[in-house]
C-alpha cells in the first residue's frame, strides 16, 4: 500500500508540474507557450544590466542610448515550420520613464516606434554590454551592427508606444517570421528591441525583464500550430 501511495504521489507531482512548453488545444490547432530564457538591457560599454527588472529602449536625456535583447525557448519538433500559423511575443509594458528631477519639457513623452531584429550571434545575459556579447567577444559595432550581429532588415511588425497608451499591461508583437526562421534552421539567438527614433531624447520605454519579481509579467511567445 505504501509503495502504491508513493507511485500515485509521483504521478500527481508530474502532472501538476508546469511544462516548459505548455500546450493548449484550441480546436483550430495547438498553442505552444515559449518562455523567456534570457534577456538584458544594453546601455554602457563596461556595465552589464542583467540585474535590472526592466528591459529598456531609447535615449533618456543625460543618459546613453538603450536597446534590449530577449531570447526564448525553441519550439518543439511536434510543431514543424509548415504548421506554424502565427506567433505572438508578449512584453509587459510598465511605463515610459522620466527622471523625477526632470520637467516634462526636459523629458517629453514622444511616440516610440519599436522594431525587432533577429540576432545572428550568441550572447550571455550576465556578460552582455553595449560593446560585448560575452566575457571575451565583442559585437561588430556597439549595440549590435545590422547585417553583422543582426539581420540587415527588421522584422515586418512594429509596435507604437505613444503618449496616453496605458501601461501595466502586455504589448503584442507579431514574431511569426522569426519563429519560422528558427524552425527552418536559423540559430535561435533571440531578438534585439530598438526604437526607430532611439537617439531623440525623451522618455525611455520600460518592459518587465526576467528579473521582475512577479514571473507572470515575464516575456513569452504564443505559437499557434495547426493540426
Amino acid at each position: 500500500m505504501e509503495q502504491m501511495v508513493g507511485i500515485v504521489t509521483v504521478l500527481m507531482v508530474a502532472l501538476l508540474a508546469p511544462s516548459a512548453q505548455a500546450q493548449t488545444d484550441t480546436g483550430a490547432g495547438k498553442v505552444y507557450r515559449l518562455e523567456v530564457v534570457q534577456d538584458v538591457t544594453l546601455e554602457r560599454p563596461k556595465t552589464n544590466y542583467n540585474y535590472l527588472k526592466y528591459l529598456i529602449v531609447a535615449k533618456h536625456p543625460e543618459y546613453p542610448n538603450k536597446r534590449s535583447l530577449v531570447q526564448f525557448e525553441n519550439l518543439p519538433s511536434s510543431c514543424p515550420p509548415s504548421k506554424i500559423q502565427s506567433a505572438k511575443m508578449y512584453l509587459y509594458y510598465d511605463y515610459a520613464h522620466k527622471a523625477s528631477g526632470h520637467t516634462i519639457t526636459q523629458t517629453p513623452f514622444i511616440p516610440r516606434c519599436l522594431q525587432l531584429y533577429l540576432v545572428k550571434k550568441s550572447w550571455k545575459e550576465a556578460k552582455a554590454t553595449s560593446i560585448k556579447r560575452d566575457s571575451s567577444s565583442k559585437w561588430c559595432t556597439p549595440y549590435l551592427g545590422h547585417g553583422c550581429d543582426t539581420e540587415l532588415f527588421p522584422e515586418p511588425d512594429t509596435v507604437m508606444i505613444f503618449p496616453r497608451r496605458p501601461g501595466n499591461d502586455f504589448v503584442e508583437f507579431d514574431v511569426t517570421n522569426a519563429v519560422k526562421r528558427w524552425k527552418y534552421g536559423l540559430p535561435n539567438h533571440g531578438l534585439l528591441i530598438r526604437a526607430t527614433n532611439e537617439l531623440v531624447p525623451g522618455r525611455d520605454i520600460r518592459f518587465a525583464s526576467n528579473a521582475w519579481p512577479d514571473p507572470s509579467k515575464h516575456a513569452y511567445i504564443l505559437v499557434l500550430c495547426s493540426y
